[in-house]
Parts: C-alpha cells; structure tokens; sequence
C-alpha cells in the first residue's frame, strides 16, 4: 500500500491536499493501491472525504486506534423528540444558527447542542453545563452518527481529560492532561485494550510512531505531505519501513541565499538534519532538486514529480471575456495580492471593463483586501469571490491569470490554468512559474515584486488580442509536459526504486 500521510483535511484544501489528491487520482487511474492518512483528529474527517470524492479511501490515526476505519454512515439519533418526549426538557433554539439550548423542567441550563443540517439530525456537539453555568464538559459526534470523543474540563474550559470511543462505545484512548499558564499540555496518552492490552505514551509523536509501526506492513511506502510535524514520529519507526518525504514549498526563508542562508524553522528542517531515515525526497522543480543538491551531499535520492498535472482542456476562445482576469490564491500574505488589485486599480482608466476575480480564502487578508477595495471604489473591478470546489466555469470565462507570490513550491493553479489556455502573468520566483511559465510565448516572467512591470505587462497584453489569441494556443501546447501520463510515469518508476531498495 502507498500511504500519503498528512495531519488533517478540512472543509476547504490548501496546495498540500490538492496536491495528494491529484496524486490519489494518477494512482487510482493506475490500478496502484493508496490511501490518505491524516495524524491529527477529526470529527467530521469522512464528511470531508466524501466531499471531496475520496470516501472510502482515506481514515486518521485515531480512527485506526477507534476502530472506526471501515465505519458507515448510521441513522442519526432523533435529539428533540429524545429530550422533550423522554426526558420532558424544554428546547430553545438559537436564532440563526443550528444551535440548541436545552433546560430541565425547572428550567436549569443543563446543555448547548450544535447541529449541522436544519433538520436537526446530524449533532456535531453537545455542550454540558453545571448549575453556575460553568462549561464541564464536551460530547463530540463523529460525522457518521456516532459518539467520538468526550472531553472532561476544568476552569476557563481547559481539557482534563478526553476520552475517545469506538462506535459500539468501547474506550479506546484516554488523554490526560495538565494545566500550564492556563493552558492544557497533553500529560499522557492511554490505548485501551490494544492487542488485549494497554500502552501509555508520553506525547502525540510516541503515539505516532507506534501507529505507523503498527499500520506498515511488507511493501508499504508512506509518502509525508505536512513534514514539519510529523517528520520526528516517521524518524523514529522501524527501519525497514519505507519513508518518503514530498516537499511542498521552499526550503530556506524568504530573500536568503539558496546555499547559505537560514531554513525555514519547523519545515523541512528536520528531515534535511536526519537525511539518513529516509529512502527519498520528492521535489516538484528540477530547480528546487539542484539547489538541494548543491547544499547537502548527504540526501537520499530526490526525484523531480511536478505535484500537479493537466490535459489540454477542451476551449471557446472567441466567447472569453478579453479583459476578464483570475486569480486562484489563498488569501494570505505569501500570495501577496494586494499587488494584483493595485495593478488592476492602475489600468482602469484604460480598460474600463477590466475584472480581477479573486479565487481563495483567508479572512484576515480578506478583510484588509475588501477594506481597499471599499475604500478606492474598485467594486466594479475586483471581487473577492472566496474558495471554489470546481473552478471550471472561471477558466472558461478568463482570458488572463495572475500570480505575485513571493514564493511557491510549485504553484498547481499556474498548471491549471495553462491547461486551460489562460496565459500567466507571474513573479519569477523559487518554485515553478519559471518552469511553466515561457517568456513571451505563454505568459510573461515578472521581476519579483516589481509592480510597475507587473502593470506594464498586463497592459501590454491586455491591448493585443492577437498576443492574447497566441498565447492562449501556446498555453495549451506547452502544457503537455505536465500530462498525467507522463508524471504518473513517474511515480511508477520511484515506486519501483524505493521497493527495490534493501531493507
């Protein structure tokens, strides 16, 4: 089995999980057996996968130890009527919200109910409460009907203790936990009745590297997507089993030299620092695999496997929007997209049906985005439009896409668009644009934060359509070296190593 490991996955994916399930797919479309891993604990995990089209395909660690991996979805338990018929208590809902509080007949506050549907069927948590009203503990429910976890707590709602159930209500796990400076720190961590008996671990990374040592059998590989945190358990596992890191961004801090200057803390430190665990590194750029070269002389094998793909998609030139432009970008402050509205603001006066649609998420950016917008009346032309799960109707409409990151790992949304026959206008920057990006031919390579260039250049090819209709074509045919056939080829060849490799 080959296991792409990360902590966790929410209602909405940055690069890193776009990135494995772009993956999840090539070895699927291959007939090569995988499955997504996640470290960290979540309630609403298999919602997520099942959103995202992977149900079935993925469970967490603590589903593992739950004994929950191959759980189906059950009828969801009738709380209401529970509470008023049986327990005669009296309900009062929480306006605009799916939210309940519950009272005794003598109207004591006793619990807060959270749903996720209107229907009130699906519980996420309920909240229990003693006679001052202090919070005293916490019922979470897994997605899929059943009790998952309480948590017992102290002053300031801080967890004591959290106990973690299989779904026909077996204590699996017990967590303790001390208070520091008014904060809970994990003490111990307790599997119940594993293998017919009990063992105790002092943090989560313990934990971790027995559940891998216990998952990993014969043959398996586990690929590691978020390695800063879990890069010390994989560096403790039995020697045999097969580590292969995926970098996902760059290794050294922002504006230093490639070769000497500072890595990025809690990244991909450890793992440059304890090369000899493991069996390989996959990078997404050959830039990237030179520059790691010309730095360590001590690394595992690394392997060049672009994180994304695309097929030339199927396009209507003549009926896009000529000044209609995307960006499809967390909003965060890496992505630096002030820049872009800026550009946009500047090139009104000569385009005024100019659009910039920005594709992301991130409320802090957002807000201080939308503030600028309000404030210099680019309502018109900017439009903040949040995450998108399906981002085909946007390519379809744009005729120009931007990206001003200060830096990328590789940047699947460039990809993305070229294989829409939207050209890109981007920073040349470590890692990717340069790559994808061909000067003059599918897009144009911007100085790293020079914004008048930025300006110049989407001026220039916002004023020549037949410059648009020729690089609209050529972003199509240079795409093709990011097909799926070739990369999947790829992965086959570094799988094939990595099992050949002695153990």
């Amino acid at each position: 089995m080959n296991y792409f490991v990360d902590m966790n996955l929410g209602s909405a994916v940055t690069g890193i999980e776009k990135a494995q399930f772009n993956r999840m797919h090539l070895f699927q479309t291959a007939g090569m057996p995988a499955a997504l891993v996640y470290l960290a604990y979540g309630s609403r995990l298999h919602e997520h996968l099942k959103k995202f089209g992977f149900q079935g395909v993925g469970f967490s660690m603590y589903d593992y130890f739950q004994e929950s991996r191959q759980y189906q979805d059950v009828g969801h338990f009738d709380w209401r009527h529970y509470w008023q018929m049986t327990c005669h208590y009296q309900l009062r809902d929480v306006p605009d919200t799916y939210d309940v509080r519950v009272d005794n007949e003598d109207g004591q506050f006793l619990m807060y109910a959270h749903f996720l549907d209107k229907d009130y069927s699906q519980v996420d948590y309920i909240n229990y409460f003693d006679h001052d009203h202090n919070k005293i503990r916490r019922d979470v429910y897994d997605s899929r009907g059943f009790l998952s976890r309480t948590s017992l707590l102290v002053e300031n709602n801080q967890v004591n203790t959290e106990l973690y159930y299989s779904p026909d209500q077996q204590v699996k796990m017990i967590k303790q936990c001390k208070q520091v400076d008014g904060k809970s720190v994990l003490r111990s961590v307790t599997l119940k009745n594993y293998g017919q008996r009990d063992y105790y671990f002092n943090d989560e990374t313990e934990l971790q590297t027995f559940f891998f040592n216990e998952l990993a059998q014969d043959g398996d590989i586990f690929f590691s997507d978020r390695n800063g945190k879990m890069a010390p358990a994989l560096d403790r596992t039995r020697p045999d089993i097969k580590i292969c890191p995926v970098f996902h961004s760059t290794h050294v801090r922002v504006g230093q030299d490639i070769v000497t200057g500072a890595l990025k803390h809690g990244i991909y430190d450890y793992i440059l620092a304890h090369p000899e665990r493991f069996n390989g590194i996959v990078v997404s750029t050959e830039q990237q695999r030179t520059d790691l070269l010309a730095r360590f002389s001590n690394l595992p094998p690394i392997t060049t496997i672009p994180v994304g793909y695309a097929t030339a998609q199927p396009i209507d030139v003549m009926r896009r929007d000529p000044h209609r432009i995307i960006s499809v970008a967390r909003y965060s402050p890496e992505k630096q997209l002030m820049h872009q509205v800026k550009a946009v603001e500047a090139l009104v006066p000569e385009f005024p049906d100019i659009q910039l649609h920005l594709l992301g998420f991130g409320n802090k950016i957002k807000n201080e985005l939308q503030k600028y917008i309000n404030e210099h009346s680019l309502g018109d032309y900017v439009f903040l439009r949040g995450f998108q799960k399906d981002l085909t109707n946007e390519y379809r409409q744009a005729s120009l896409a931007l990206m001003t990151s200060v830096e990328e790992g590789f940047s699947l949304s460039t990809v993305e668009e070229l294989s829409y026959g939207i050209p890109v206008i981007g920073y040349d920057i470590r890692y990717g644009p340069n790559e994808m990006i061909h000067d003059g031919e599918n897009g144009f390579l911007v100085p790293v934060n020079d914004q008048e260039q930025l300006v110049e250049k989407m001026r220039e090819y916002l004023s020549d359509r037949e410059l648009q209709l020729t690089f609209m074509g050529n972003a199509q045919r240079l795409v093709q070296a990011y097909s799926p056939t070739k990369t999947m080829e790829k992965w086959e060849k570094l799988v094939q190593s990595l099992n050949s490799q002695p153990k």
